[in-house]
C-alpha cells in the first residue's frame, strides 16, 4: 500500500549527523546541489541518490532541503514502500493533484522506498518493466525534476532492467556509508542479543532491511576489492537472512541466501564454523519441506565440521535436529539417544534455549508413548525455561503441544486457551507455519468436541490457505478434513 507521509512528519535527523554525512561525501553533495540548481523548473529531469542506509539517505535529504542554496526550492518527498507495486506512474498521478505548488519556487520531487518493489533477486521486476513502457509519459505528465533515492543494488537493477528509463538519468550521486552507520547496523543484527526468530514482525522486518543493506555494503562493487574480513561479514549476513526467512516459512528465499553463503564459504578453513551453520540451516529447510534424506545429509556434514573445530553448541544443535528426523521416522530409541547427547552438551555449556528445545522434543516422544504425566512435566520444564529467556518461538510451540495433550484428555477449554495463546505468539513473530498447524488443530477440536462447525471450517480454511501458500504436503490432509466436515454438515 502506498504511504505518503508529509515531509514535516518524518523523523528528524540531528544536524550534527547531517554534517557528518555531508563532510564524508562533500564532493557528491556539491554535485547534488549543482544538479538541483541547474535543472529547469518546468521540465522533467531525473537524478539518483545512491545511498545504502535509510537513515543516511534521510540525513542527505534534510541537509539538502535546509541548505542556503535551496531556499527557493519546494521539495516534495514521496514514499512508495509497497513491495508489490507495479505501476509507479499511476501512483504519482494520484498524488500530483494534492501538491500545493508554492509560487516562485522550483518544484522538485524526491522519491523513496522503491527498492522494495525493485527487489534484490530475479530478472525483470514488473515495476522496472513498466518503467520502460511508460518512460515517454514522464516528461509529459511530470514536468518537474525528480530524484530517486535508492541503494546501490537497486540503481544497478534500474540500469540493467529499465535501460530506456535509465537514459533519462542526468546524474547519479554516490554517497559513502559512515563507519558508525555500519556499526549500528551490526549491533542491531549480527551482534544482537535476541535471535531474529524471536523478533516480532515489525522488528524482524527492520532487521531484514538492515541485513540487506549490510549485504550491499559488503558486496564488492565498482572495482572495490573484497578483504577476508568483508567476505566473512557477507557470509554471516547471508546466513542471518537465511534464518530470518526460514523463521517466516519463506523457504525458497531462505534457501537462496543460504546457498550463496555456502558457495562463498567453499572449503576455506577460516569459514568452517560459518559453513557448518549454513549446512545446518539447509538441513532444517529440507526437513520442513518433507525431505528427510536430504536433511540428514546436510546435518551430517554440519556435524562433521562442528566436531572438527570443537563447536559444542553447533554439535548439540545438529544432534537435536537429527533426533527430530529419527523420531518422525519412528526410530524412537535412536532419537532419544541423540536427544540425550544433545541435552548433555547443552547443559555442559549452559545453553538454556537449546535445553528448553530438547526437553520439548523429549516430551513429544513420551507423549507418543503414552507417558502423559512425564510428557507434561517435560513440556512445563521447557515452558519455564522459554519464558525465562523470552524465547517466543519455543513458547508458542510448547503451548501448542500442551494443548494437544489437554485436548486428548478431554480438557477442551484448557486446550482451546493454550491454542489461542500459541496463535497469538506466532502472529507476533510471523511464524506462519506454526499458525497453520494451530489453526488446523483448533478446527479439529471445535468440530469434534464442540460441534461448532462454522468456526471449525473457518480455522481449517485459514490453515489450508497457509499450507497451500507454502506448498506444504499438509495442505492435502487439511483439504480432506474440510471435505469430510462439509459432507457431515451438508455444505
Amino acid at each position: 500500500m502506498l504511504s505518503n507521509k508529509p515531509w514535516h512528519q518524518s523523523k528528524e535527523i540531528p544536524e550534527i549527523y547531517q554534517q557528518r554525512i555531508v563532510e564524508l561525501n562533500q564532493e557528491s553533495f556539491d554535485q547534488l546541489l549543482t544538479f538541483v540548481d541547474i535543472v529547469p523548473d518546468d521540465a522533467f529531469d531525473l537524478g539518483f541518490i545512491d545511498c545504502n542506509f535509510a537513515r543516511d539517505r534521510d540525513a542527505i535529504i534534510q541537509a539538502l532541503i535546509s541548505h542556503p542554496d535551496c531556499q527557493e526550492m519546494q521539495f516534495e518527498i514521496w514514499d512508495f514502500p509497497d513491495p508489490d507495486m507495479r505501476f509507479l506512474m499511476d501512483e504519482i498521478l494520484k498524488l500530483l493533484p494534492t501538491v500545493k505548488v508554492q509560487p516562485d519556487k522550483k518544484l522538485i520531487f524526491i522519491v523513496r522506498g522503491l527498492e522494495n518493489a525493485i527487489g534484490m533477486t530475479g530478472e525483470y521486476p514488473p515495476m522496472l518493466v513498466d518503467f520502460n513502457w511508460v518512460r515517454d509519459a514522464y516528461p509529459v505528465k511530470v514536468p518537474h525534476p525528480m530524484i530517486f533515492c535508492l541503494p546501490d543494488y537497486a540503481i544497478t537493477r534500474v540500469a540493467n532492467y529499465a535501460p530506456d528509463f535509465w537514459a533519462w538519468n542526468s546524474g547519479t550521486f554516490v554517497f559513502k556509508t559512515p563507519v558508525n552507520t555500519r556499526d549500528d547496523a551490526f549491533s542491531q543484527t549480527l551482534d544482537a542479543s535476541k535471535g531474529i526468530s524471536n523478533c516480532e514482525l515489525p522488528e524482524k522486518q527492520e532487521r531484514i532491511d538492515l541485513l540487506k543493506r549490510l549485504l550491499i555494503e559488503y558486496t564488492p562493487s565498482n572495482g572495490r576489492e573484497e578483504t577476508p574480513g568483508d567476505l566473512k561479514t557477507r557470509i554471516r549476513v547471508l546466513n542471518e537472512l537465511g534464518v530470518a526467512y526460514r523463521s517466516r516459512s519463506e523457504y525458497k528465499t531462505a534457501k537462496y541466501y543460504l546457498e550463496q553463503a555456502l558457495y562463498l564459504a567453499k572449503d576455506d578453513e577460516e569459514f568452517i564454523s560459518l559453513k557448518a551453520k549454513t549446512l545446518h540451516e539447509l538441513g532444517w529447510i529440507q526437513d520442513d519441506w518433507g525431505n528427510p534424506k536430504e536433511a540428514i545429509a546436510f546435518y551430517q556434514q554440519s556435524l562433521e565440521l562442528n566436531e572438527k573445530i570443537g563447536d559444542v553448541q553447533g554439535k548439540a544443535a545438529t544432534l537435536h535436529c537429527l533426533a527430530i528426523i529419527y523420531a518422525n521416522q519412528g526410530e524412537v530409541e535412536q532419537a532419544i539417544a541423540l536427544y540425550e547427547q544433545s541435552l548433555e552438551l547443552k547443559e555442559k555449556i549452559g545453553n538454556v534455549q537449546g535445553k528448553a528445545a530438547t526437553l520439548h522434543q523429549l516430551a513429544g516422544i513420551y507423549a507418543n508413548q503414552g507417558e502423559i504425566a512425564k510428557a507434561i512435566a517435560f513440556y512445563e520444564q521447557s515452558l519455564e525455561l522459554e519464558e525465562k529467556i523470552g524465547n517466543v518461538e519455543g513458547k508458542a510451540a510448547t503451548l501448542h503441544c500442551l494443548a494437544i495433550i489437554y485436548a486428548n484428555q478431554g480438557e477442551v477449554a484448557k486446550a482451546i486457551a493454550f491454542y489461542e495463546q500459541s496463535l497469538e505468539l506466532n502472529e507476533k513473530i510471523g511464524d506462519v507455519q506454526g499458525k497453520a498447524y494451530t489453526f488446523a488443530r483448533l478446527g479439529l477440536l471445535l468440530a469434534d468436541k464442540k460441534r461448532d462447525f462454522d468456526t471449525a471450517l473457518n480455522y481449517l480454511q485459514q490453515s489450508l490457505d497457509i499450507f497451500q501458500h507454502l506448498r506444504s504436503p499438509d495442505a492435502q490432509t487439511v483439504k480432506r478434513i474440510i471435505s469430510r466436515i462439509q459432507q457431515m454438515t451438508g455444505d
